[in-house]
């Protein structure tokens, strides 16, 4: 869970590439549509991490975000970790792979194990924009926008294999990758990752935390070819199959830590299967209004299963199997011609589900359709968008865009009560704006201010779910889109022997689909449009006084409330009072510190430490989160502690070829958990990777 400090807070610094430590490219092509821009020339809160985080300090693609400001990563069990950026998670966020959509439409609120379906063994780099980015992303744009971007064939023959093994993790992680290629004009690549986790240690009175382990097997293959009009091809896939992953805090397994609940269920096991396919067509240098440009069809499946057993004085009692196979098929073209960007993008979704009821041995007893969500749905998304980038005086950039989206929903089996009925053909239109303005660009010094739009209609998961896994609740049809309106004004520093990132932000919320609970007890909830706001700052200072030592600082802070129905025992969910509370597992004051010195590419060698305050401002769905703390054992939780944990990592670039990091976490075995976690964070824990190119 720990990452070292100062490779996090050197995201647009300085990070170990092939040939020992050296000055991280900073391009980003995510906060432009997929057009490549340097970070002083990008008007939106970024941050890069690139390939020696990704390939060994991080355990997950989730975990690599972890400590970046005004992002707190929840790990609803040890294989299941979602970001919260600027106070959202789930499908308010929206994750890309190679610029390509994993978000769906069936996608939960809160925080979700879609995020763990990217091999980050796989990736080149990550690319973080905080903020609204819905004119060039769409719905669910809000808190931030990620995007995984894979390494591209080498277009020579060679090979690359990385081995991570880990104490506290009690886990072993394979990559092996092999590239072949002519040379000019054409690559492949073919790559797998086997991957092994035990059960999680955490720290010394926690201890070792019960079937939290899982297996994960990983595949991927990307050509890339030159055409001979000067165009690039590129056939892409991947393969991620996570088997039997626990969600242990709902089961008798569960950890109790400061007044945690425990689950009643004797197991609750998820297999996840997300497999994409995807062919490209990208091009620059051609004139006209297509000077550049990129064409993308793809095809992404969802596959989920979740087998649950619940039990009566310890004893199975029977359980259910249920789950969805979900298709997307996408079309995504998008262009640019010197200061115009422009585009389009469809989407086709359709959903199957099911549940099958399980007597005490596991046997199918009964089945039906239409639960966890709508069978036979189907959604269809049509967008296009426009951005201007104007150039007002020397240094002083205008940069305003629109995008009109057009969504479709149809259900034909929605599961009310336990009768199965059609839900009522939705069709909604949304036209989303924003300004932002960029004054210094190419300088040292920059600022960039912002004022952007985001929205989300509602999605499948919203309008006829059953069951959002850890309660319980009804399809609800008459939901509104949501809207938001952030302002951000930030600047960023990159001269000399001192890089700086500062913000601010403001985000006021409209019509957000908010679960609130349906009792004075319990954890059934009811849906309802709510308004809200969240604001913020977020800082990251990295100093150099010499060639060989950099000392770093990250820190962020944030505040916000939103509408939701207070019931208590002489009221219903219909007439409850609304009020204005805590937004869900709003993240508390963060920051990190770190100094490292490096050898001049051979060695190096840094320190850290990383302190969460105590996070007690809750929701009313979080009193009545057992994964948070219940210190008064009222029934109603209080809130998470603050923890601080310290650790070093030392790195040797043995040859050119040979790379070998260890890093010892948590070095005073502290017990801890991120706010809203279902299982501790890792006690001390000996994180050794060996990366061997060949």
């Amino acid at each position: 869970m720990i990452l070292p400090l100062t490779l996090l807070a050197f995201a647009a610094a300085s990070f170990p590439q092939d040939s020992g430590p050296k000055e991280l490219d900073e391009i980003v092509v995510t906060a432009s549509g997929g057009f490549e821009e340097t970070l002083a020339e990008v008007p939106w809160s970024t941050s890069l991490i690139g390939h020696e985080i990704l390939a060994g300090g991080a355990r997950s693609m989730s975990e690599a975000l972890s400590g970046l400001p005004s992002v707190m990563v929840q790990k609803t069990s040890y294989g299941q970790s979602s970001p919260y950026i600027r106070g959202f998670t789930g499908y308010h966020n929206v994750l890309l792979v190679d610029g390509i959509r994993v978000n769906h439409t069936a996608m939960r609120a809160g925080p979700n194990q879609y995020w763990s379906t990217i091999d980050s063994m796989s990736l080149d780099r990550l690319e973080l924009v905080r903020g609204p980015s819905s004119v060039l992303y769409g719905s669910d744009a809000v808190g931030g926008t990620v995007n995984a971007l894979t390494a591209a064939p080498t277009r020579s023959n060679e090979g690359r294999m990385v081995f991570r093994l880990s104490s506290a993790e009690d886990s072993a992680v394979t990559r092996l990758e092999s590239n072949f290629g002519n040379g000019t004009d054409w690559g492949l690549k073919v790559g797998t990752s086997i991957k092994g986790f035990g059960d999680l240690r955490g720290g010394e009175d926690v201890g070792v935390q019960t079937a939290t382990g899982y297996d994960e097997r990983d595949w991927d293959f990307r050509y890339e070819k030159d055409l001979a009009n000067g165009s690039v091809l590129t056939l892409g896939h991947q393969k991620v199959f996570m088997d039997d992953l626990p969600r242990t805090h709902k089961t008798l397994d569960g950890v109790e830590w400061e007044g945690s609940g425990i689950g009643s269920e004797l197991w609750r096991r998820l297999d996840q299967t997300r497999t994409l396919s995807y062919v490209r067509n990208e091009w620059e240098g051609r004139g006209g209004w297509m000077d550049t440009g990129s064409v993308t069809l793809s095809m992404q499946r969802h596959e989920q299963e979740r087998d649950r057993m619940k039990t009566s004085d310890g004893v199975a009692s029977g359980g259910d199997i249920s789950g969805f196979d979900l298709d997307d098929w996408g079309l995504t073209a998008r262009f640019q011609n010197g200061m115009w960007a422009y585009g389009a993008e469809a989407h086709r979704e359709t959903v199957d589900s099911f549940k099958d009821k399980t007597d005490a041995d596991g046997n199918v007893t009964s089945s039906s359709v239409g639960s966890p969500i709508a069978d036979g749905a189907k959604v269809v998304t049509s967008a296009a968008y426009v951005q201007y980038e104007w150039d007002v005086v020397l240094g002083f950039q205008v940069i305003p865009g629109l995008r009109f989206t057009k969504v479709s929903a149809e259900a034909d089996t929605v599961n009310v009560g336990g009768t199965l009925t059609a839900m009522p053909e939705h069709h909604w239109d949304t036209l989303v704006g924003s300004l932002r303005g960029l004054w210094g660009r190419g300088a040292g010094t920059s600022w960039y201010a912002g004022l952007s739009q985001g929205f989300r209609t509602p999605s499948l998961y919203d309008l006829t779910s059953t069951d959002e896994t850890s309660v319980i609740e009804e399809p609800q049809f008459f939901l509104d889109p949501e809207h938001f309106v952030q302002v951000e004004v930030g600047t960023r520093h990159r001269s000399g022997n001192v890089d700086w990132d500062f913000g601010v932000y403001q985000t006021w919320i409209t019509d957000m689909v908010v679960r609130s609970p349906t009792e004075a007890t319990g954890s059934a909830v009811g849906k309802d449009n709510g308004n809200g706001w969240v604001h913020g700052a977020e800082a990251s200072v990295v100093w150099r006084p010499d060639h060989a030592w950099s000392h770093s600082l990250t820190a962020s802070v944030m505040d916000g409330e939103v509408d939701q129905h207070q019931v208590t025992d002489a009221t219903t969910f219909d007439t409850a009072a609304i009020v204005s509370l805590p937004m869900d597992r709003l993240m508390p004051l963060q920051a990190r510190i770190g100094s490292r010195y490096d050898t001049g590419g051979i060695l190096w060698l840094e320190g850290w430490a990383w302190h969460m305050a105590s996070a007690n401002a809750l929701s009313l769905r979080d009193e009545r989160d057992s994964r948070i703390p219940d210190t008064d054992g009222d029934g109603f939780a209080d809130g998470t502690s603050s923890f601080s944990v310290i650790g070093v990592t030392a790195g040797w670039d043995w040859s050119e070829e040979t790379r070998f990091t260890l890093s010892l976490e948590n070095m005073s075995d502290t017990d801890y958990r991120v706010h809203g976690s279902g299982v501790n964070g890792a006690g001390t824990n000996l994180v050794g990777t060996l990366e061997v190119r060949f």
